[in-house]
């Protein structure tokens, strides 16, 4: 059973299911969208009445019905569900459900809820009404077992949470396994334009760490989309440039992830909960062995500093800031005020102001300025674009005005950064 085609492994089934069989003394056994039985644990057999049951003509076809039924059932309410098959004996459903795979359903039980009696076999017998020798099929309902309505419900709902592991867990290898495949078709890709550009593979991490700053940026400024899409850039050309070597890449999305706290916590983030997240991350990554695994884990990390699970994320009135933030963003190489964001989000300076010191713990004018300043490192990179063209470029009209800041926040002035990247 392939885990791309069934979603479930075999060894999996196997021990769990097999053991919780064995723990509830209940039959159980998985089926497929049309009811059909595709795993029943090793050493486990139907119960007599059951096998009795099918061996009479179409008595296995209408287990199939019945159990397609309530499979669809068990499925439509997301829940375990009990039904009565076509000849009386209680079960239940667990639905397994994945993104992209065919339904199927977990059924355990073939029980009664209440001791034989003559109204249960006058049950029995109406829905066997073309069993020919009722008293066998009878004394065979003599031997099932019987448990109340409160076990039934404990042994489903326990069942059903060792289900959702599993597919929990198989949903989280399917990540690795989609991630490794789109990184592979990047990596692909990435290949093939340096062949037709010609550019050959560099000696050092140059070109790396340039991407690298570049993704920082994006973190610092709580870029979501730039980031992630930087972030795939940047693990592709690590693994190129590493062919693949596991320890190398360890190190690097280490020390990555590093980076990417401290840039999470200067854009904003909570530190205590970022470094928390980091050392998690760190004690994770120790005990991987396949690439995939640190690239699906460095970018859920990401995903995390950026998203909801930020305690940044609960603060009042953040989606205000966030719209200040992507309204600077675009707009930044215009000569844009305080007033001009403000005014975008239908509120007053100081309101936005108090909103800016309070999440972000700067002012409007300091957000805009490093907005600014992180394009200007960008934009420093193209050969062509002398010092007072980037000045111009990103809202500045005053060259002096744009090296003063620019020091401010990066450490030299701008023609001195120019000046060591060529």
């Amino acid at each position: 059973m392939k885990l791309e085609a069934d979603l479930f492994e075999f060894k999996y089934l196997e021990k769990i299911l097999g053991s919780f069989s064995k723990a509830t003394g209940l039959h159980i056994e998985a089926v497929d969208d049309i009811g059909e039985t595709f795993y029943i644990p090793d050493k486990t057999n139907r119960c007599e009445f059951c096998q009795y049951i099918r061996s009479h003509p179409n008595g296995t076809a209408k287990c199939h019905a019945s159990y397609r039924q309530a499979t669809l059932e068990a499925a439509k309410w997301e829940e375990p569900y009990f039904f009565r098959c076509h000849a009386g004996l209680v079960l239940w459903a667990v639905p397994i459900i994945m993104p992209g795979a065919p339904l199927r359903s977990i059924i355990c039980g073939q029980v009664l809820m209440w001791k034989p009696d003559r109204f249960l076999f006058q049950e029995l017998k109406e829905f066997n009404a073309r069993i020919n020798n009722f008293e066998e099929l009878k004394e065979k309902a003599k031997q099932l077992e019987v448990i109340s309505p409160s076990r039934s419900q404990a042994v489903a709902d326990t069942l059903f949470v060792v289900v959702n592991h599993l597919i929990k867990r198989d949903i989280h290898i399917l990540e690795q396994i989609d991630t490794k495949k789109k990184m592979q078709q990047q990596i692909r890709k990435d290949l093939q334009d340096r062949k037709k550009l010609k550019v050959s593979a560099l000696n050092d991490y140059g070109a790396y760490l340039k991407k690298e700053r570049s993704f920082l940026r994006d973190i610092r400024l709580g870029d979501k989309t730039r980031a992630e899409t930087n972030l795939n850039s940047l693990l592709t050309y690590l693994f190129t440039k590493t062919v693949g070597d596991k320890t190398e890449i360890r190190v690097r999305v280490i020390e990555l992830a590093t980076l990417v706290s401290r840039a999470a916590v200067e854009g904003g983030a909570d530190a205590e909960h970022v470094m928390a997240m980091l050392k998690e991350f760190n004690k994770e990554v120790e005990k991987f062995e396949q690439v995939e695994q640190f690239f699906c884990r460095i970018q859920t990390l990401v995903a995390e500093f950026l998203g909801d699970s930020l305690s940044m994320a609960d603060k009042k009135h953040l989606s205000l800031v966030n719209d200040a933030k992507r309204f600077i963003v675009e707009n930044h190489s215009k000569p844009i005020k305080i007033e001009d964001v403000a005014a975008q989000l239908f509120i007053s300076a100081s309101h936005l102001s108090r909103l800016f010191q309070r999440e972000l713990n700067c002012t409007v004018n300091d957000y805009i300025t490093r907005v600014r300043v992180e394009r200007a490192v960008e934009l420093m990179k193209q050969p062509e674009l002398n010092v007072e063209q980037v000045s111009k470029a990103i809202g500045f009209q005053n060259q002096s005005y744009f090296a003063k800041f620019f020091r401010k926040y990066i450490g030299v002035t701008p023609l001195a950064y120019r000046n060591s990247l060529f």
